[in-house]
Parts: structure tokens; sequence; C-alpha cells
């Protein structure tokens, strides 16, 4: 009883949405789950050419219009950012860079439906 009173209590706080999107200009889907409970965002997402390599995505709301994003692929680090917010009258986008550990840079930009 107390075991499904906590699994309800972590799933009324989380919720699920799914984006399209591009990753420096290839088309990507992508979902996030957010944590309301702790700010926390966590999901993933893949390059629509190559749907078995999806990449990680893990971070931080504690700002309004911010995501403090870190990607990872297979387990390994893959690079750090912060994804900013834009709403239009139909539309919640989330775009930003990610700094890479190789030294490169990416532009993520995720996009939906209000």
């Amino acid at each position: 009883m107390i075991m499904c009173l906590l699994l309800a209590g972590f799933i009324a706080t989380a919720q699920t949405q799914y984006y399209s999107g591009t990753s420096d200009g290839d088309k990507i889907k992508a979902t996030l789950i957010w944590n309301t409970r702790d700010a926390t965002v966590k999901g993933t997402y893949y390059f629509i050419s190559n749907p078995y390599r999806v990449f990680r995505l893990s971070g931080t709301n504690y700002v309004d219009g911010e995501i403090e994003i870190t990607e990872s692929l297979n387990g390994k680090r893959t690079g750090n950012g912060t994804l900013y917010k834009t709403l239009t009258k139909s539309r919640i986008i989330w775009s930003g860079d990610i700094q890479n550990t190789d030294g490169t840079q990416s532009s993520l930009y995720l996009t939906r439906s209000k």
C-alpha cells in the first residue's frame, strides 16, 4: 500500500511531453519528462535518420523559462547547455546551444503544440 502511494505521488508530479525539432538542422524527435516536485527534467531524443542512436537528456528547470541540460550517449556525457523557452500563439519552443565535450557547439531546437 505504501509503495502504491509513493508511486502515485511520483506519477502525479511528473509530466511527459513530446517534441519534434532539430539538432544542428537535422530532424529529431524528443521526449521530456518534467518532475514538478524537484524541478528536474529528463528525457531522450533521436535523429529521424537514425532512431537507434538515442541521446539522453537530464537537467534542472529552477528558473522559469530555462533548462540547464546535460546530454549523454551510451552513458557518456557528450555536452552541457541551456535551453530557453519561447511561446507563440500555438507553440512551445525550447532552444539553445550545447557545448560538446569535444570542443564543438551544437544547437538544439524542440517544439510542440500548446
